[in-house]
């Protein structure tokens, strides 16, 4: 059943562009994206966090001068923050490029007339939490020219707020948005200290180089939301815990991570329900950044990804200990490879481009292909701005169908 809040819930109090605190340099004008970068859609990731207690309070302030108060405070240190994330103040030249023009990002400062409980308890909440992300942007293509960064903060009537923010796949992936969030809570939880200066590494086209396959002139992986619905799941610690130590006894792995177990369950599950069954692929996203010699930092930005994948061709590559423990081998597989010259993801995009097609796009004639990213290493629940640990942190809708995004549940070991 379909289901929508009411427009009139939300309303906007002001729409400003946050510029870098001070000019990039001539130097760093133009960004140089690596053929991965080039291969992505210009989609936004879209996060957004929820913080029901606000410490950080104007003394018998009304409701709309705290939420000028918050804005303002969440301006200036992203302001300070876009002096080292100087591409997200720019806009996009082409397909290849990122000029650093210092444009700004995009700011709202929303009032949402309800309480936080009513979204976070909902009985649709995947969707009634996209009340405090920027309206009709998650995960779509943001248009020649626009913004690369968009952030929202929201206020509810019950004094919590949201801090939502859609950032350019283009230029980074999951662990880039995790250390710009990182870098800029930091910022704005330590707004009097004046020597706090993030220093992200901007690896542009350094690892994956256009050379040695040529610049794409337009990107090849697509986001598209067209028959796009959410679900989310939710796998406490104990069941997952127990889940993984059966599985462990049956398929002889050593302690199966909660991806291996969740993503190979999900798959069973999705192939099973699917009216075309067999042959069916599970394609996992990989963070390359401690694989690469020399080992990149966390602190590195780019999409510096690659895939490995398993296949099932029939029953009894569906059962779960058996989809384990081909996981475990492909990962195994996976950190021997040099992930620069044997890079699964450009190899596929490249196979793709070359039989006119999109990539994981029916790969290799298989009936359905599910994709996984897992963002459980990535932890969006220390996300502090001065206001504590968020209650919830969720994702926006979409961006195509067969995907699956595995995340931290709010506490202990849960998915």
């Amino acid at each position: 059943m379909a289901f929508a809040l009411p427009s009139s819930l939300v309303s906007v109090c002001d729409k400003s562009f946050i510029k870098p605190s001070s000019l990039t340099p001539s130097t760093l004008r133009f960004h140089k994206l690596s053929f991965i970068d080039q291969s992505l859609s210009n989609m936004y990731i879209p996060c957004a966090f929820f913080y029901p207690k606000v410490q950080q309070r104007l003394e018998d302030s009304k409701n709309s001068d705290e939420l000028s108060h918050i804005a303002h405070l969440l301006q200036t240190s992203l302001s300070q923050t876009l002096v080292s994330y100087y591409p997200y103040a720019g806009k996009l030249k082409d397909n290849a490029t990122v000029d650093c023009n210092d444009m700004g990002a995009e700011f709202l400062s929303v009032r949402i007339k309800c309480s936080m409980s009513e979204i976070l308890d909902h009985p649709h909440a995947s969707l009634a939490e996209s009340i405090v992300l920027p309206k009709d942007l998650p995960w779509a293509n943001n248009c020649e020219g626009g913004n690369l960064l968009v952030v929202q903060v929201s206020k509810f009537d019950c004094g919590g707020i949201a801090i939502s923010v859609c950032f350019s796949h283009k230029i980074g992936d999951g662990c880039s948005l995790l250390n710009f969030l990182n870098d800029w809570s930091s910022v704005t939880r330590d707004h009097t200290t004046t020597t706090l200066v993030p220093s992200p590494r901007f690896v542009g086209d350094s690892v994956f180089s256009t050379q040695k396959y040529g610049s794409l002139i337009t990107p090849q992986i697509l986001s598209d939301l067209n028959q796009c619905v959410q679900k989310r799941l939710i796998f406490p610690t104990d069941k997952l815990d127990a889940l993984r130590a059966k599985v462990a006894e049956e398929s002889g792995v050593k302690n199966p991570t909660r991806a291996e177990v969740v993503s190979a369950l999900l798959f069973k599950c999705a192939t099973k329900a699917s009216s075309s069954m067999l042959p069916s692929k599970l394609v996992h996203f990989l963070n390359i950044r401690t694989m690469i010699k020399p080992r990149l930092p966390r602190n590195a930005i780019g999409n510096l990804s690659s895939i490995f994948s398993i296949e099932a061709t029939n029953m009894q590559d569906m059962e779960l200990p058996t989809l384990v423990r081909n996981l475990r081998k492909e990962v195994e597989v996976a950190y021997k490879k040099d992930q620069v010259e044997q890079n699964e993801l450009i190899l596929e995009v490249v196979e793709s481009m070359r039989e006119g097609k999109l990539p994981f796009e029916n790969m290799d004639g298989y009936e359905n292909v599910y994709t996984c990213s897992n963002l459980c290493k990535y932890p969006y629940y220390t996300v502090d701005f001065g206001w504590g640990r968020p209650e919830r942190v969720c994702l926006g809708n979409g961006p195509s169908k067969n995907a699956f995004f595995l995340k931290d549940y709010k506490a202990g070991q849960g998915v």
